[in-house]
């Protein structure tokens, strides 16, 4: 959890600390909670994740459709990554991709699993079987 964004001087000097020894800095659940436009100027990022609660009504909710492309555009004006967080449906992976992010994460894709069971997933895991997303991946 972040601190209020007046008290947080320590943190973000130890974002800066990662950020020098090589590690990435990502603000999850954006749009949220505690996440807000002041961290994404203050901070030194690389990714933001946008809520999954944007994602829900994205196929039908203009306002929804439209924060999660604004949130995408700045990530690309201020070159951050953007990963979008609980992605369920095909349609939901075609309005994403049509809106400008390609990197997403739910139960779309799978479940969460152990660690052990990642590398046989990766291994078992064709393309081919999921055409819808075969098409927007291009």
């Amino acid at each position: 959890m972040i601190p209020q964004p007046r008290k947080a001087g320590a943190y973000y000097e130890r974002c800066r600390i990662l950020r020098s020894m090589g590690l990435k800095v990502a603000l999850d659940d954006f749009g949220s909670g505690q996440s807000s436009l002041s961290y994404v100027h203050q901070l030194s990022l690389d990714k933001i994740k946008i809520d999954r609660g944007f994602i829900r009504n994205i196929a039908t909710q203009d306002n929804a459709r439209n924060i999660v492309k604004t949130v995408i555009d700045l990530c690309r004006n201020l070159k951050f990554d953007c990963v979008v967080e609980g992605v369920e449906t095909a349609e939901q992976v075609e309005i994403i991709g049509r809106l400008g992010c390609s990197t997403m994460q739910g139960y779309f894709f799978a479940k969460p699993m152990p660690q052990g069971e990642v590398e046989r997933f990766i291994a078992s895991y064709r393309m081919s079987d999921h055409p819808r997303l075969a098409a927007v991946a291009g």
